[in-house]
C-alpha cells in the first residue's frame, strides 16, 4: 500500500472508531436516564434518593 492510501485508511478507521465510541456513550446515557426516570416514577420525595443509592450500589459491577 502506498503511504497516501495508508493515511487515508487510518483516517477512515479513526472516524469509524469515534463514531462507535459516541454511539456507545449514547447508549449508556440513555440507559442511565431511563433507569433514573423509572426510579423517579416509582419512588416519590426523599424515598427516591434512597432508592437511587440502593440502585447504584446494587449495580456497581455493571449488572
Amino acid at each position: 500500500m502506498s503511504t497516501r492510501a495508508d493515511r487515508i485508511f487510518k483516517s477512515v478507521l479513526q472516524i469509524v472508531a469515534i463514531g462507535l465510541l459516541v454511539l456507545m456513550f449514547a447508549v449508556i446515557l440513555h440507559k442511565g436516564y431511563a433507569d433514573v426516570a423509572r426510579l423517579a416514577g416509582e419512588h416519590r420525595g426523599g424515598d427516591f434518593w434512597l432508592a437511587l443509592l440502593r440502585y447504584l450500589f446494587k449495580n456497581l459491577a455493571g449488572g
